[in-house]
């Protein structure tokens, strides 16, 4: 079911990204503003685009889930439009995340900030420059350009739901969740960086805080979004939906970093699995970690040695049943909800919590 749900809705939802754009270029005279809002449409809506869309298809899902069945007809194509603002907030953060991180790809396409360098560096071979300055101006472009894109990229969001066409009254809680939800991407970034840039480990505690502020606050706050704009009971409906994605999502970042394990080695990231083994090395595996760490530059050999350590401790295998342990919490709380969800939206959300924690990309 989960898979024809997100198939259905995901060319729902970009068809709806295409529309806005378009419409905000219609809208806008200025022909430099055109031509960044032209970039920004190509990073969000690439073609053959490889996006989930998982947040805006969560909101859907939530609203889906608990309207009167009898009223989803007539109001789907408002939803849809509605979702489009946490898409546009994911990927605000995503252009930030990027640049921060140095990241090149996104998707299987350049990020933003190298797709904006790389269009300044054809600008640039016409202007004579020397490789090292079409190297820095093109630098500085994708940095500075990235830097307005993912704060504008929050404004739109927010733009979209103050013209949806739903009640004032339920729009100004929408909002609110909204807000909450840049408060809570922008913390968890502040957080990370600080310990990345201090070389400070993490403990279990600190990464689990991060990947509720980083992943499943944004889980939490686009069924939220639907859920409120449905009229959901606070109470009864609302909250332990909320509970159960924030389990969800901090299951959905643990397997993101089983996932991702050895690009964090090479990165020298210290996320869950090297949390984990590390409370669980005995002297001389300490001693390897610390050491191959510190290195520059990692060989081969570095790389399998960690492994080795990750394996030895178990790491792997206690972050699987964490991140289960985590699942089940969620279909709990699931079952806490009532009026229970509509039949559909019900099996999609047990098949989501799944999917997040058995996925393999």
């Amino acid at each position: 079911m989960i898979e024809k749900f997100f198939e259905i809705e995901s060319k729902a939802i970009n068809e709806e990204l295409e529309k806005f754009f378009d419409n905000l270029s219609k809208n806008v005279k200025e022909a430099l503003f055109n031509d960044f809002n032209n970039q920004l449409k190509e990073f969000i809506i690439p073609k053959k685009s490889k996006a989930k869309r998982i947040h805006p298809i969560l909101l859907i899902a939530a609203f889906s889930g608990i309207i009167n069945p009898l009223y989803l007809e007539e109001q789907i194509d408002d939803i849809r439009k509605v979702s489009i603002a946490v898409e546009l907030l994911h990927s605000g953060h995503l252009i930030h995340d990027d640049l921060i991180d140095d990241d090149e790809t996104r998707r299987g396409k350049p990020t933003f900030h190298i797709q904006l360098k790389k269009e300044m560096n054809k600008v640039s071979n016409a202007l004579n420059l020397s490789e090292k300055e079409i190297e820095e101006k093109g630098k500085l472009y994708g940095r500075d350009l990235s830097i307005l894109g993912g704060s504008f990229g929050y404004l739109l969001g927010l733009e979209v739901l103050r013209s949806a066409k739903f009640p004032d009254q339920l729009k100004l809680l929408a909002i609110s969740e909204y807000s909450e939800a840049i408060d809570y991407l922008l913390r968890g970034q502040i957080i990370e960086e600080y310990m990345d840039s201090h070389n400070l480990t993490m403990t279990l505690e600190q990464y689990l805080n991060i990947a509720e502020l980083q992943r499943a606050r944004l889980f939490e706050k686009s069924a939220k979004i639907g859920a409120i704009l449905a009229k959901g009971n606070i109470h009864y409906q609302i909250q332990p939906l909320s509970d159960a994605m924030l389990r969800i999502g901090q299951a959905y970042a643990i397997r993101d970093d089983m996932l991702d394990v050895i690009e964090d080695i090479k990165g020298k990231k210290k996320k869950f699995i090297y949390i984990i083994s590390i409370q669980n090395t005995n002297e001389e595996q300490t001693k390897i970690l610390n050491d191959i760490y510190r290195k520059p530059k990692l060989t081969k050999n570095d790389i399998q040695e960690v492994e080795t350590v990750f394996t030895d401790t178990n790491a792997l295998v206690i972050a699987e049943h964490f991140s289960k342990n985590l699942i089940e919490q969620a279909k709990n709380y699931l079952k806490d909800i009532y009026p229970d969800l509509n039949k559909e939206q019900k099996v999609f959300f047990n098949e989501f919590a799944d999917f997040g924690f058995m996925r393999d990309y």
